[in-house]
């Protein structure tokens, strides 16, 4: 996770790029989408009891957990993980921020504390952790298909 973090901060310069072939928002959208996921996918980690945690197998999340595969433009993200204005500098590196200090607040939770996730249900400390690898990962290699063109 630090890895992508240190890339999405070097990122910062190019917020105000778009491709309209590529993506109908900006880097600087993807980039506070991705933070916002990460941010309030620490935060619940924190916030659940692991004596709660019930993992139910579904094809979707095996498929995306083990594959990594996240169809472009398929999924609609719930409304409080969308960016509700035009991006800017200050307001991805406060968000940016705020992750790295919640990624090292959740290093010592229970390996049972789990978020849970809209369309995939629970995800422990690990499948989230993953989940968020593959979803910035996804984000980040839409930013560079904008970035190509």
């Amino acid at each position: 996770m630090e890895k992508l973090l240190q890339k999405i901060e070097s990122l910062l310069p190019e917020i105000n790029k778009e491709n309209l072939k590529v993506s109908k928002a900006s880097v600087g959208w993807h980039l506070e989408h991705s933070l916002l996921i990460l941010n309030g996918s620490l935060k619940g980690l924190t916030m659940t009891n692991s004596d709660n945690y019930n993992p139910k197998f579904s094809i979707k999340k095996f498929i995306f957990i083990n594959f990594g595969i996240i169809p472009r433009g398929k999924i609609k993200s719930p409304k409080q993980f969308i960016p509700l204005e035009m991006p800017t500098k200050e307001s991805v590196e406060k968000l940016l921020n705020l992750a790295k200090e919640r990624l090292e607040a959740v290093q010592n939770l229970p390996s049972k504390s789990y978020i849970t996730h809209p369309f995939l249900g629970d995800f422990d400390k690990k499948t989230t952790l993953r989940f968020l690898g593959l979803h910035t990962n996804h984000h980040l290699k839409i930013i560079d298909d904008i970035l190509k063109a």
